[in-house]
């Protein structure tokens, strides 16, 4: 597996993420209206035709400023296959999406209440609705957001598999065995990437124990998929710094479990946990993900690219108290 299409991988799915983090033209945030209209950017991972879920766009202006906060609508049209033409793409009826914050993101202080240029800095994000697909080939979104009075829209293509590649609701976790802190002759960075030495490795509470340990526990699991030093959208760090605060509040009731992507970043190496979970049959690999397991091993929950408390919570409520699992 060459670096190339890891990196590939992760690019292609998070530009807005990129473009918001990494340029220096993004500057501050502000209500005005955004020069040259707007840009969107799906930022899904492995979309594939069923029942509704969870659908999530990136939302920016020209000059690479972020939309955040507020609702806009998004409205879906099938553009074809690519062996046939499908003919006029007609979007159908428009679906509300609302604002997902990075987590740690700093509100703008009054909380805009229509979507607003942001601080590309401090307050990302991502719109989500809930979106079902019914055929493969290449679909469009057409989202519509009003700013400072006047009305703006964007389309972004995407594709639609026959199945998903990534494991989903439903299906039964896989029980591998992820590095932690009591794993033998592991490197302090293959567990972390943030780690500076074997006894400073940060978010301790995701590293002591493995998916396959919980599984046969019969263990509820919450695992993050993240390399927070060399992620590309840069999300990857506030998400698995999310889960740690979450693992604080919710010990009792499930595992949590952080899996970093490298193994060796200079020599290109991947953790073995890593590729059985995302590699895709193409060579990509994208982060960050977090999987939410019940007790029979099955996936209840999981959630790409961005993660709020919020959306991950409820599913920890349902779950029963069982006790803080054992060091």
């Amino acid at each position: 597996m060459t670096v190339v299409s890891v990196r590939r991988g992760i690019i292609l799915l998070v530009a807005l993420a990129l473009l918001a983090a990494c340029s220096s033209s993004a500057g501050g945030g502000g209500s005005g209206a955004p020069k040259g209209g707007l840009a969107a950017e799906v930022a899904s991972y492995d979309l594939a035709v069923g029942p509704p879920a969870r659908f999530i766009v990136g939302v920016f202006a020209a000059d690479q400023r972020p939309v955040g906060y507020g609702t806009l609508t998004m409205r879906f049209c099938y553009l074809g296959n690519g062996k046939s033409n499908a003919g006029r793409c007609v979007p159908g009826p428009p679906s509300v999406a609302t604002f997902l914050p990075i987590p740690g993101s700093t509100p703008p202080k009054p909380l805009p209440k229509t979507p607003a240029l942001v601080d590309a800095a401090t307050q990302r994000g991502v719109y989500a609705t809930t979106a079902g697909f019914d055929r493969v080939g290449f679909w469009q979104v057409v989202i519509a957001a009003t700013i400072a009075n006047k009305t703006y829209t964007a389309t972004a293509a995407f594709t639609i598999a026959a199945r998903h590649v990534i494991r989903g609701v439903g299906d039964p976790a896989l029980a591998t065995q992820n590095l932690t802190v009591t794993t033998p002759g592991a490197s302090p960075v293959a567990i972390d990437s943030r780690a500076t030495s074997p006894t400073d490795l940060p978010d301790i509470e995701l590293h002591r124990t493995t998916i396959a340990a919980a599984l046969a526990a019969h263990r509820p699991a919450v695992v993050v998929f993240a390399t927070p030093v060399y992620c590309v959208s840069r999300f990857c760090g506030p998400v698995t710094d999310m889960v740690q605060a979450v693992a604080h509040d919710y010990a009792d009731r499930a595992s949590f479990i952080h899996v970093e992507i490298w193994k060796d970043y200079q020599k290109q190496l991947l953790n073995d946990a890593a590729t059985q979970w995302l590699m895709q049959p193409n060579g990509d690999l994208n982060e960050p993900w977090v999987f939410v397991i019940g007790a029979d091993g099955k996936i209840i929950a999981r959630f790409d690219n961005v993660t709020t408390r919020d959306e991950l919570e409820p599913f920890l409520l349902r779950l029963p108290v069982i006790g803080s699992a054992t060091p």
